[in-house]
């Protein structure tokens, strides 16, 4: 008796205390709703002395009245939840119908059958409902929705317990229940009382529950299967039939598992749920932001960015590729240059297979995983042998929206050799994150270029200026020539005059004179014509090796233009006596031009940070900085590149990337 009164007594209090401060509000009506329901319920077991009421009814009551609670409280959100609704309004008249009709020994089983199974999914309402919230309500409604979660779950146990023993009394366990429900009805009495009406903001709510969940498939059909157990194996005393039941349920899980793909994460999903988390989120989260931050501000975000990443797992070294058309083509390194002392061979483009995969699942590849497990990558073919994935074991997709916008290789960690699924989750959370920045950052850039340009533009009305100068000059020479061409005095200022114009226009020429913006249209170019050409007018040349006999996507003339501008940067680079290299290498559909210098180099940050940018220069006032930049976008343009290897003291190495034509290639 006593825990009934309680009951009715905490849950009286809770309504009067909702009706004088949340009247007429969303989050409002709800608790009212249950407080009534546990109410009448309580009030209904305390006048039943004589057991003369309906058991079932009264469950029924009270089930249905936690359902329309749920249900007005996720008013808002109907438009998700239209199915589930449906189905428990239907498993609720299907019940009061069974009650009514149904007069056979079958409903000692099947009447707390039944409201199991309408627990769980009420359950799956509750947690779609806590997951929907906006995450800054989540500290009020938590501690409400964990109370009600309490009464759900042990009167699912209570259930469970009528199913297993038929002998126990139904009302035996109605004691417990009324003392878990005072116990919910107090927390939510003192809970309330905190709460900020005004940052209840329904109209706000974040989206966030995903649909489909294993657990709960797993959750129901163990019932289902329980409940078949009890009625056909005790019940009707089969229990070779039960049994078939048992069996059933879990074939047809692990069947659903696999058709979903799943059965590789049943063994990831139980592990959540019982292992001990290893990273502190909060503290991984923040971190990794921050670094992010600094790589922003330092202006050295795709290295920074790189080291970021690889220390979620400490690994040692990593790369970046990024999106350009269909191909994810290399962008820079932290601690992993491009010709690694490891295997030497230049790892500037990703193998579409990999991509391919990548952009199918999101998945973070783990290639030490792939080597011991083949089917888990789903029909991904990759050769692990190969020196890329001797170097690169982790491949992190960077996605932005749907569209994979960079993949980030790492090295394996000494300290973690193999990954888990915590390790993948917290990789591709951070993934995500990173290319946000990458966009920030990339978008920033060419708004800089652009004013950098503005800038070029700016200073080419100066120019003009300047060549009008020159031009009145000679204009004026032009002008008294006639008159006093026979001076001697004349004679000896318009020399003058002409020499000061002629320095200043060479000034003006040696600052200005760049090549040509690429055009449209690319032609093919034939690589021993080219070198042959660019033999004739370029000094201290020296081949090693053969001259492959291929045709490149390329314009000719620009072609010769942009190693003109690299060979002769080679010279002004080095000695006088020093010869500059050049060597070619075919690696598949892609032409490789070395051209090698050993004069004094240049820092690595500046090739990192500056070289490929406009204006950036390391002849001071003697250039402007566009050649090199100008230089790597029209190979772009040709659906090449421009790597430059550079080291302080020791020389260049710069590698003109091209894409050789296939014989079914046309003109």
């Amino acid at each position: 008796m006593a825990g009934f009164i309680a009951c009715i007594i905490l849950a009286g209090l809770l309504f009067m205390t909702v009706l004088l401060r949340w009247r007429g509000s969303t989050l409002g009506w709800p608790i009212m709703l249950l407080a009534l329901t546990f109410i009448g319920w309580s009030g209904l077991k305390l006048v039943d002395t004589g057991f003369e009421l309906n058991h079932w009814m009264i469950e029924w009551g009270r089930l249905f009245g936690i359902y329309a609670a749920l249900s007005f409280f996720l008013f808002y959100f109907a438009a998700h939840h239209k199915l589930l609704s449906l189905i428990i309004f239907a498993g609720f008249i299907a019940w009061a119908s069974f009650i009514m009709l149904y007069t056979g020994d079958m409903k000692r089983v099947m009447n707390p059958a039944i409201a199991g199974f309408l627990l769980l999914l009420m359950m799956q309402m509750m947690e779609r409902a806590g997951n929907e919230f906006a995450e800054t309500l989540r500290a009020e409604i938590s501690t409400l929705g964990g109370a009600l979660g309490i009464v759900l779950i042990w009167d699912l146990l209570s259930m469970l317990i009528l199913m297993l023993n038929l002998n126990v009394d139904a009302e035996a366990l109605d004691v417990s229940r009324a003392i878990i429900v005072s116990i919910a009805m107090a927390f939510s009495l003192v809970h309330i009382q905190r709460i900020d009406q005004s940052r209840l903001d329904l109209e706000n709510i974040q989206q966030t529950y995903r649909p489909h969940s294993s657990l709960n498939v797993f959750a129901i059909l163990c019932w289902l299967a329980v409940v078949g157990y009890m009625l056909i194996g005790v019940a009707w005393r089969q229990p070779i039939i039960g049994s078939l039941i048992l069996a059933a349920a879990l074939v047809i899980f692990v069947w659903l598992a696999y058709k979903k793909k799943l059965l590789s994460q049943l063994k990831i999903m139980f592990t959540k749920l019982f292992a001990s988390y290893k990273y502190d989120y909060r503290e991984s989260w923040l971190g990794f932001n921050r670094a992010l931050d600094e790589a922003n501000v330092r202006g050295d975000f795709y290295q920074l960015s790189i080291k970021a990443l690889a220390n979620i797992i400490s690994s040692p070294a990593g790369k970046l590729w990024s999106r350009r058309g269909d191909l994810f083509i290399y962008t820079d390194n932290w601690q992993s240059p491009l010709n690694s002392p490891l295997n030497g061979e230049l790892a500037y483009q990703l193998p579409m297979e990999l991509v391919e995969f990548i952009e199918r699942t999101n998945w973070v590849v783990d290639i030490k995983e792939y080597q011991n497990n083949q089917n888990v990558y789903q029909g991904l073919k990759l050769d692990a042998r190969s020196p890329l994935f001797q170097q690169h074991q982790i491949f992190i997709p960077l996605r932005r929206g749907e569209e994979l916008v960079a993949v980030v290789g790492l090295r394996s960690s000494y300290s973690k050799p193999s990954l888990n699924w915590e390790d993948h989750d917290l990789l591709k959370a951070a993934g995500q994150q990173m290319a946000s920045y990458l966009a920030l950052f990339e978008a920033t850039t060419q708004i800089y270029e652009q004013e950098q340009f503005d800038a070029f533009n700016r200073l080419s009305a100066f120019v003009v200026h300047d060549l009008k100068n020159v031009t009145a000059q000679l204009e004026l020479i032009t002008h008294n020539a006639h008159r006093y061409r026979d001076n001697p005095e004349f004679v000896d200022d318009t020399f003058e005059t002409v020499a000061s114009a002629t320095q200043r226009l060479n000034k003006m020429l040696e600052q200005l004179q760049r090549k040509q913006l690429p055009k449209k249209e690319i032609v093919q170019a034939y690589i021993p014509e080219v070198f042959a050409k660019l033999k004739e007018t370029s000094s201290r040349l020296n081949l090693i090796g053969d001259i492959p006999e291929v045709e490149v996507y390329a314009n000719q003339d620009q072609l010769i233009n942009i190693i003109q501008h690299l060979h002769q940067n080679a010279i002004d680079a080095s000695n006088e006596s020093d010869r500059i290299h050049h060597r070619f290498d075919q690696l598949g559909q892609e032409l490789h031009w070395h051209i090698v210098d050993k004069g004094k180099g240049m820092d690595a940050d500046f090739v990192r940070k500056q070289l490929f940018k406009p204006f950036a220069t390391t002849k001071g006032n003697a250039g402007m900085g566009i050649g090199v930049y100008q230089c790597r976008y029209l190979l772009q343009s040709f659906g090449g590149d421009l790597i430059i290897q550079s080291e302080l003291g020791k020389g260049t190495r710069c590698i003109v990337i091209l894409q050789t034509l296939t014989p079914g290639d046309e003109q």
